[in-house]
């Protein structure tokens, strides 16, 4: 379950045909590398509240940069956290993170802005609502039918005003802390969900048929269905949901009954087995637990390669990508060695030379390229000796005395090289 952090430092699906999805990416493939911005990260990113539009503008422009520099290809954006908007609705007040002054607002429009920049980055925007969620403590109740209407006028207000690539719906829908559902049964509560979602799948197709309709469950299918969320009928039947991103956000090593459990395995073997209509899945991760220390899940904390090794499993599960919760922690210093890693990984590494000859005193700028620009500013280069050519930190080589040597350019666990053949005599 997407959990409500303090920030620690605080697709697409293709178009259904026959009996099920055409998925977008081929075998071992990610076709949608993405990342959650919560209602969290607008005051850190400069968002609000009451920021004047011009330095609004500006630190939007610098979010969806940072947010393509990380390989990203889709933003799932906070617009709805709690029956609220971050645009001027007529079904809901303003949400407080982006303004204080909840019933006039702001004079420009956020979410058109945010809109524009990602799609200046070439970023699918899928606006991210709580369906239910009022307070913490509070939800709308799932039964009433004034509630999905509600859901659903927002949802087309959206859909009907806004250029977004869909509407994604995370993981909160009947509450566990509120008695009064108690006495609801699980079947009745999949029931009331079920109507809401099949209302909202309707109205995104009424809007615009290329539009995708998304829901990030929690990880625990057996959760999911007490909350009412019918993931095992999202799964197998059309009109509910053009793509899926459980939170898997376990590692290996996760401590169940006194015992070590390949908790993240075993989790994405389930949510496999459940897809019997091959919905687009990709799976959401944890690097907000990166680098940290759990009781219960001791694999955060002693390895920095759990992305990495859940990464593999993901391309050999034949999923069609990932989610990333959430962007804060891209930037995290001690989540970094992990994602360090994971970033190595999804991203492509060229090197703009395999052989150069150089005479004795002469230069070359050797050139290491990354699918990922900011890999590009953490590459580092080493040459096999020092004696024969040396290397600076920007990969410029400088040829000393006749010889062989091979200079490596490393990012994370990747590495590429050239051979450099020194030629001549070195002056005295």
């Amino acid at each position: 379950m997407k959990r409500v952090v303090t920030v620690l430092a605080v697709v697409m699906a293709a178009m259904f045909l026959g009996l099920g999805y055409r998925t977008e990416a081929s075998a071992g493939t990610l076709g949608t590398k993405g990342v959650w911005f919560s209602f969290f990260e607008y005051a850190d990113a400069g968002l609000g509240p009451d920021v004047p539009e011009s330095e609004f503008r500006t630190n939007a422009n610098l979010l969806f940069a940072r947010i393509k520099s990380n390989g990203c290809n889709t933003v799932y954006f906070h617009v709805r956290s709690f029956d609220d908007a971050i645009y001027p609705s007529k079904v809901v007040k303003w949400s407080k993170r982006i303004t204080k002054n909840k019933e006039d607002g702001l004079d420009y429009d956020p979410l058109k802005i945010v809109i524009s920049y990602a799609h200046k980055y070439g970023l699918k925007f899928h606006a991210w609502m709580n369906p239910y969620r009022v307070t913490m403590k509070k939800v709308l109740d799932p039964g009433k039918e004034s509630t999905t209407e509600r859901i659903v006028a927002q949802v087309k207000e959206i859909v009907k005003n806004y250029d977004v690539d869909g509407i994604h719906f995370d993981d909160y829908f009947y509450p566990t802390n509120e008695k009064k559902y108690n006495k609801v049964s699980k079947a009745k509560r999949k029931q009331n969900v079920n109507k809401m979602i099949r209302a909202v799948y309707k109205t995104v197709k009424a809007g615009k048929k290329s539009l995708k309709f998304g829901i990030s469950p929690a990880g625990n299918i057996e959760y999911c269905e007490k909350i009412g969320a019918d993931v095992k009928t999202w799964m197998s039947e059309k009109g509910y949901v053009d793509y899926i991103i459980p939170q898997i956000y376990w590692s290996d090593r996760y401590i169940l009954n006194g015992k070590k459990t390949k908790l993240f395995t075993d989790r994405l073997k389930e949510w496999q087995e459940i897809n019997t209509n091959d919905v687009p899945m990709y799976i959401g991760l944890a690097l907000y637990r990166a680098g940290c220390k759990l009781s219960d899940d001791t694999g955060w904390g002693k390895s920095s390669s759990n992305l990495v090794k859940q990464l593999a499993k993901i391309r050999a599960a034949n999923t069609e990508g990932y989610v990333l919760f959430s962007y804060v922690d891209m930037y995290r210093e001690t989540a970094y060695p992990e994602y360090k890693k994971f970033l190595s990984q999804v991203s492509t590494m060229r090197i703009n030379c395999k052989k150069k000859t150089l005479r004795v005193g002469k230069k070359f700028r050797l050139r290491m390229s990354a699918s990922i620009s900011r890999v590009q500013n953490h590459i580092k280069w080493r040459s096999s000796n020092n004696r024969i050519a040396k290397v600076t930190k920007y990969g410029t080589v400088k040829a000393k005395r006749a010889g062989k040597v091979r200079i490596y350019g490393y990012y994370g666990s990747k590495k590429r090289s050239c051979v450099i053949r020194v030629k001549g005599k070195k002056k005295t």
